[in-house]
C-alpha cells in the first residue's frame, strides 16, 4: 500500500500553520534592518539569500517582504523579481505576480549571480559532523528551534538545513524536509550528507524514480560507497529494474555478507520476484546475525509457506518480553507473531499480539503531523463535497476523447480490500499495463494545496473550481506524463493502483474525462479486521485503534455514496466476496466497463509474470480461494468495538 499521508489530512497544513505564527513573530536585528538603507551588492546578494533560506524554512510572509525589499534594492535582480512573483501566487496577488514575471523576464539573467555556500566535499563533511557533535549537546526538543536560529544567523549554512531537514522528517513533514535538503543542495551541490538524505526522503515520499536519479548523482562523486550503492538498488526495486537491483546487492553482499539493511533488502527482493527459498535463507541469515530484527521474522511470516515454526514463537515472545530496543523491529516482530499465532490457531493469544503491534505502530506517529485525527479526517472529506458538488461537476465535465492515447485505470478502495488482486487481472490483458501504487496524483494535490500558502495552508479542493478547462486540462497531462515515468511500455491503458485515489475520484473525474474508476470494496468487518492485522505504511494511521478504523470505514462508505449520486455510473463498484464466487462474469464486467474485449489470460492472471510489491504478492501468484472471506470471525469474541464503530454497516 502506497501513499505518504493520511488520505483526510495533508501532511504540510500544521507545520505550516505554525511556521507562519512564527514568521511573525520572527523579527531579528539583521531582518529588521534590511530595509533600513541601500546596501552594497555583497549584501543585497546575503538579504537575497535569507529570502531563500526563509521560503525553505517555510517562513514565507517573511520571504515576501525580503524578496519586495530585494527588488526594490536591486530591480535588475532577475531571481529576486521570480521568487517575488511566486511569492505574489501565493497570496493571491495574481496580478501583481505577472507585473513581478513580467520584470524577471526583462531583467539581465547574470546580473546577480547566484550565492554559493561551501562547495569542497571535503569542508563539507568536516562542517557536517562539526554540526551532528554540536546537537548532540542539545536537547532533542530544542534542536529545531536551535537550527533555526542558526540559519536566520547564517541563511549559508548548508549542514544547519540538513540537519533541520532530519527534525521536519522526524515530526512527519517530508514535504518541508524536502525544501530544506533541495535548499542545501542549491546552496553545495557537492554536499553528499544533503543528497544522501534527499533521496531518503524522496524515498519515503514515495517517488522512488526522483530518489534513483538522485543516488546516480552520488555515485558519480562517489562511485564506491556502500551506503549509496545501497540506495541505489532499493531505489531501482522500488521503480521495478529488480536487474540492476540484483547485480548491486550481489556485489554488496561480497563485500558486507552481514549488513543489515542489505540483507533485509535483498530478502524483500527475493520475496517480491517469487524466489521463496532464497528470500528465506536470506532472512534466516539476517536472524543469525541479529536475533533482534523484527523484519526477518516478519519476512518469513510474508511468505506464506509456514517458514516460522513454534521455535520461532518462543524466540519472539521471548525477545518482546525483554525488550526489543528499535521501534521498527519490535512492531514487526510482532505482527509476525500475531499473524503466526493465526496460523497456528491461537486466535486469543495472537489478538493480543495485534493489540501491541497496533499500539506500537500508534506509538511511532504520536505526536507527529502522520498521526491520525478522526474529526479533521472526516472535515476533509466534507470540505470534497462542499467543493465538487454534482451541479460544480457537470458544469466543468469535458467529452471524453474519442481515441485517447492514454486511458488510466484508477484501482482505488481501502487497504487490504482486494485492489493488488484486481490489478493483476487487469494486467494479464494484452492491452493493460499494471505499473504499481503511484505517488503522481498526490504530487499533483500537493501543487495545487500550497498554491495559496499566504491565503490559506490548504486550497485543495475548493480552488479546483476556480480553474479553467485549459487549466484543468493541463493537470490531466501532469498526471499522464507522471504516470508515463514509470511505465515500461506504451499500451493503451495503464492503472494506478494508488488506494487513496478514492478521495480524489471527483477531481480526476474532471481532469481526466477518460479515465476509468474501479472501486473494490470488501464486507466491513472483513476489510477493517484485514486493515488492523496488517503492519501498514503511516498514511493509515487510522488503523491501529478499532473505534478509529471503524468510523474510517463508514466515513468511506458514505463518501463513495456521495459520488455515486453526483458521478452517476463513473466508478464501478467490485466486491471481493463476488469476484471470488463469480470470477468470470466479474472479471467480464470490469473489461466491459473499460471497454476492453474479453481475454482468457484475465482469468489465468496467476500466470501473468510481473513483480509485486505489496502484501498481497503471495496471495496473486495462485488462483482465487474463499480461505480470507472470513478470517475475521476466529477474532470476533475481542472486536465489539470495531463493531460498534461500524454500527448498521456489519
Amino acid at each position: 500500500m502506497t501513499e505518504q499521508t493520511n488520505p483526510g489530512v495533508s501532511p504540510y497544513i500544521r507545520t505550516d500553520l505554525i511556521q507562519l505564527v512564527r514568521a511573525a513573530r520572527t523579527a531579528t536585528p539583521a531582518a529588521q534592518s534590511e530595509t533600513a538603507n541601500p546596501r552594497t551588492p555583497a549584501e543585497i546578494a546575503l538579504i537575497y539569500e535569507r529570502g531563500r533560506t526563509s521560503m525553505a524554512m517555510g517562513y514565507y510572509r517573511n520571504a515576501l517582504r525580503i524578496m519586495r525589499n530585494v527588488t526594490r534594492l536591486a530591480p535588475d535582480h532577475a531571481n529576486a523579481w521570480r521568487d517575488y512573483a511566486a511569492l505574489l501566487r501565493h497570496a493571491a496577488r495574481d496580478l501583481e505576480a505577472a507585473e513581478a514575471e513580467a520584470r524577471a523576464a526583462a531583467a539581465p539573467a547574470d546580473a546577480w549571480p547566484t550565492a554559493r555556500g561551501e562547495q569542497d566535499a571535503s569542508q563539507l563533511r568536516h562542517l557536517d559532523e562539526e554540526l551532528q557533535g554540536q546537537l548532540t549537546a542539545i536537547p532533542e526538543d530544542q534542536r529545531a528551534g536551535w537550527l533555526r536560529n542558526k540559519l536566520l544567523e547564517n541563511p549559508l549554512n548548508a549542514a544547519a538545513l540538513r540537519y533541520l531537514a532530519d527534525e521536519e522528517k522526524r515530526a512527519g513533514d517530508s514535504v518541508r524536509a524536502g525544501h530544506l535538503l533541495l535548499r542545501a543542495l542549491e546552496l553545495s551541490p557537492a554536499y553528499l550528507g544533503a543528497r544522501a538524505a534527499y533521496a531518503g526522503v524522496l524515498a519515503v515520499r514515495r517517488e522512488h524514480m526522483a530518489a534513483y536519479h538522485e543516488c546516480a548523482r552520488l555515485l558519480i562523486a562517489a562511485p564506491d560507497n556502500f551506503e549509496y550503492r545501497l540506495q541505489r538498488a532499493d531505489s531501482a526495486v522500488n521503480i521495478e529494474r529488480f536487474d540492476e537491483a540484483k547485480q548491486l546487492y550481489d556485489q554488496l553482499l561480497q563485500e558486507k555478507p552481514r549488513h543489515l539493511g542489505l540483507l533485509r533488502s535483498y530478502g524483500i527482493l527475493m520475496k517480491t520476484l517469487g524466489n521463496r527459498d532464497e528470500a528465506a535463507q536470506t532472512f534466516r541469515t539476517l536472524l543469525t546475525h541479529y536475533p533482534n530484527a523484527g523484519a526477518a521474522y516478519y519476512g518469513l511470516n510474508e511468505l506464506r509457506a509456514n517458514h516460522l515454526t513454534r521455535d520461532d514463537v518462543a524466540q519472539m515472545m521471548r525477545r518482546l518480553a525483554a525488550g526489543v530496543p528499535i521501534d521498527a523491529s519490535r512492531r514487526a516482530m510482532a505482527y509476525a507473531l500475531a499473524q503466526t499465532l493465526e496460523g497456528m490457531g491461537e486466535y486469543k493469544a495472537s489478538f493480543e499480539a495485534y493489540e501491541f503491534a497496533a499500539k506500537e505502530s500508534g506509538a511511532i506517529v504520536e505526536g507527529t503531523n502522520l498521526a491520525h485525527d478522526p474529526a479533521t479526517s472526516a472535515q476533509r472529506l466534507d470540505r470534497m463535497r462542499h467543493a465538487f458538488t454534482a451541479s460544480a461537476i457537470a458544469a466543468r465535465a469535458a467529452t471524453p476523447p474519442a481515441n485517447p492515447a492514454t486511458t488510466p485505470i484508477f484501482v482505488m478502495g481501502m487497504p487490504r480490500a482486494g485492489s493488488t488482486l484486481v490489478e493483476q487481472i487487469l494486467a494479464s490483458h494484452d492491452q493493460v499495463e499494471g505499473t504499481r501504487e503511484l505517488p503522481v496524483v498526490s504530487d499533483v494535490i500537493r501543487q495545487i494545496a500550497m498554491s495559496r500558502l499566504l491565503v490559506a495552508p490548504d486550497v485543495y479542493p475548493d480552488r479546483v473550481l476556480e480553474y479553467s478547462r485549459a487549466e484543468l486540462d493541463q493537470f490531466g497531462a501532469d498526471v499522464i506524463d507522471g504516470i508515463a515515468k514509470y511505465r515500461r511500455g506504451t499500451l493503451p491503458y495503464v492503472i494506478d493502483k494508488r488506494p487513496w485515489n478514492w478521495v480524489d475520484a471527483p477531481f480526476l473525474h474532471l481532469i481526466l474525462p477518460q479515465a476509468k474508476f474501479i472501486e473494490v470494496r470488501r464486507a466491513p468487518m472483513a476489510a477493517c479486521f484485514a486493515m488492523y492485522k496488517q503492519m501498514l505504511p503511516p498514511d493509515a494511521a487510522f488503523s491501529h485503534d478499532l473505534t478509529h478504523l471503524g468510523r474510517y470505514y463508514r466515513d468511506y462508505v458514505d463518501y463513495m455514496d456521495y459520488l455515486d449520486a453526483v458521478m452517476p455510473d463513473a466508478i464501478l463498484r467490485v466486491f471481493y466476496e463476488n469476484l471470488v464466487d463469480n470470477t468470470e462474469p466479474e472479471i467480464r464486467r470490469m473489461l466491459d466497463y473499460c471497454g476492453l474485449p474479453f481475454d482468457e489470460r484475465c482469468l489465468r492472471f496467476w500466470e501473468t509474470d510481473r513483480a509485486v510489491l505489496t502484501p498481497s504478492a503471495e496471495q496473486v501468484r495462485k488462483p482465487i480461494y474463499r480461505g480470507a472471506l472470513e478470517q475475521w470471525k476466529n477474532f470476533e469474541p475481542w472486536l465489539g468495538e470495531l463493531k460498534a464503530a461500524l454500527g448498521d454497516l456489519v
